[in-house]
């Protein structure tokens, strides 16, 4: 009887035990389940689009988001009727940048590959064009349709228009149902789900199988063809390849003007009329050049006002010589002095229309062949009004059949040039891979080091195919003076003058492997010399390395500088 009360009083705790464990196991699995198993819980469509509801600038309009190649715009779309309006803000920062609203004279300018087309945008313009809700300018989808290259698709729940202008890109298949997730991994709410044989557009996978840096383990980044952007798992994907689509461009398309040989073009530094009659001494003791680029136009105020130095007769005379004449506009020889003055010219339409009238008009009475465009007082945030110049006067020079070439200072020091573009709507592209170290520089260096050059080529070659790329070298260098532990003031001198300092200064050259040019110094008292010359070896090593590149040619600043024997060092290294 003991024993049988013994066993009564422990059945209770082995009990508690018996749903101690069965808890434990039932948190385990409940812990596995939340941790392992994918939410379907989605995300709200309103909150992804940043779509608010609430009427547009106080009128009654529907709101519809802007998706552009999976990028989800902070500007919206409109409909007013039965018609459809882009904010402009929207369209030129990723939809059609080519399309240049100037806001003082409240226009559209359209500088299409062959002509301009300027529309009236303020208070009396066409509504089936444009359309104004406060400050805010809107561009009708029915105009964009005639000028812009995309497919703009309108999609429901919500309302949002799904924007294309890719046509070349990564893709792969869906391979069973799947999601597409806010963020990768299996807990983040669902964007959207994919049936089996759909297609998305892959964003961090090159069409070779290469992952971008950022690529998450598992998962790849896709946009659907509604516009979602999200993380799907890789299990899900499959036959990852390039697509190339075909359409037919609206903008019109840009032609180019190529020489039928290397390109070796001499800058010219004219400044006033009478300097052009220097022309022939200045050709004397050259070979090889086919262009020659006078300093003919200088930029004198903000409302475009050019200075014009061109005469028939030089450009006879070059044309008897056997060169092409690509006359130079630049912004630092005139009247203006200082980045504001040439962003207020760059920024105007009015502006630029006279620039480019003065230009078409002196080329018309001349006989020039080309223009070259060389505005060094460009900020970034001038960059966007000085490529609109650039297609502006692509438009005049491909509608009168003359080449256009415009000059960049290495990408190091202006990426935010797009050159990209420069290459499609100009000819040539020009890297001055000089100026490494300038008058106001902290300390002494060379002027065109070797790596310098090769690296600005280099960088210049992401952007602008080798066959539009002219490198740009210089004749001169830079004889250095520091005192003391002060800043160092430096005097340019052309090839012959650094010879005669060299003689005066009784200094020692050594050829420097790292600069990739002859280097001499020396030092009196706390004083020291230094200079990095431009000679026959360093711009042979400067040509091997524009030949080796596969450039379209080279310029040089500039004629006067030069020794004679460098001309045969310059064309024995174009010829191959």
């Amino acid at each position: 009887m003991e024993k049988d009360r013994q066993k009564k009083r422990i059945k209770p705790a082995v009990l508690v035990l018996i749903l101690a464990a069965a808890v434990a196991v039932v948190g385990v699995l409940v812990f596995l389940f939340e941790r392992y198993t994918p939410s379907k819980s989605r995300m709200d469509r309103n909150e992804y689009f940043g779509l608010s509801g609430e009427d547009t600038a106080g009128i009654a309009a529907e709101e519809l988001a802007v998706v552009t190649n999976g990028e989800i715009s902070e500007y919206r779309a409109i409909r007013d009727g039965e018609t459809v309006y882009l904010d402009y803000r929207a369209v030129s920062s990723s939809v059609n940048r080519r399309i240049w609203y100037d806001e003082e004279e409240e226009v559209l300018v359209l500088a299409r590959p062959d002509e301009l087309t300027v529309i009236d945008a303020g208070d009396g313009a066409d509504a089936s064009l444009v359309k104004r809700i406060g400050d805010d300018l809107y561009l009708s989808r029915d105009f964009l349709d005639t000028c812009t290259d995309w497919t703009c698709t309108e999609v429901s729940d919500p309302a949002r228009l799904v924007i294309f202008t890719r046509w070349s890109y990564a893709a792969e298949d869906v391979t069973d149902q799947a999601y597409v997730r806010y963020r990768a991994g299996i807990k983040s709410p669902v964007l959207r789900e994919l049936a089996a044989g759909e297609t998305v557009r892959v964003r961090d996978i090159s069409s070779d199988g290469t992952p971008s840096a950022d690529k998450v383990d598992g998962w790849t980044y896709v946009t659907t063809k509604d516009g979602f952007t999200g993380y799907v798992q890789d299990k899900y994907l499959k036959n990852l390849r390039k697509v190339e689509e075909e359409h037919e461009p609206v903008w019109g398309t840009y032609t180019s003007i190529s020489m039928d040989e290397p390109v070796n073009m001499a800058f010219h530094q004219v400044t006033n009329r009478a300097a052009n009659a220097s022309l022939e001494k200045m050709l004397s003791g050259t070979k090889g050049l086919n262009v020659i680029a006078p300093t003919w136009f200088f930029l004198n105020d903000r409302e475009g006002n050019l200075t014009s130095l061109a005469t028939e007769d030089y450009v006879a005379a070059a044309h008897e010589a056997g060169l092409s004449v690509w006359a130079v506009v630049n912004d630092f020889d005139g009247g203006v002095h200082s980045a504001e003055d040439t962003a207020a010219a760059l920024s105007s339409f009015r502006a630029r229309e006279m620039m480019v009238s003065v230009i078409m008009e002196e080329a018309e009475r001349t006989g020039f062949d080309g223009v070259n465009v060389d505005f060094e007082k460009v900020t970034e945030d001038a960059a966007p009004a000085f490529l609109e110049f650039v297609r502006e006067l692509s438009s005049a020079c491909r509608a009168r059949g003359l080449v256009l070439s415009v000059d960049n200072y290495v990408p190091e020091f202006t990426k935010y040039l797009d050159r990209r573009e420069q290459g499609i709507v100009a000819d040539y592209v020009v890297t001055m891979c000089y100026d490494e170290h300038t008058a106001g520089s902290a300390e002494a260096g060379s002027v065109a080091s070797l790596p310098y050059v090769k690296k600005g080529i280099e960088d210049t070659l992401l952007e602008v195919p080798a066959e539009k790329v002219i490198a740009a070298i210089p004749f001169f260098t830079r004889f250095w003076v520091t005192r003391g532990s002060g800043a160092p003031s430096s005097s340019a001198l052309g090839m012959e003058e650094a010879d005669r300092t060299i003689d005066d200064y009784r200094l020692s050259e050594r050829w420097d492997e790292e600069t990739g040019q002859n280097y001499a110094a020396f030092s009196d008292g706390d004083t020291k010399y230094e200079i990095w010359l431009e000679d026959r070896d360093s711009v042979a090593a400067k040509m091997q390395a524009v030949a080796e590149s596969g450039v379209a040619g080279v310029a040089e600043w500039k004629l006067g500088l030069e020794k004679k024997e460098i001309w045969d060092v310059i064309a024995s290294r174009l010829a191959g």
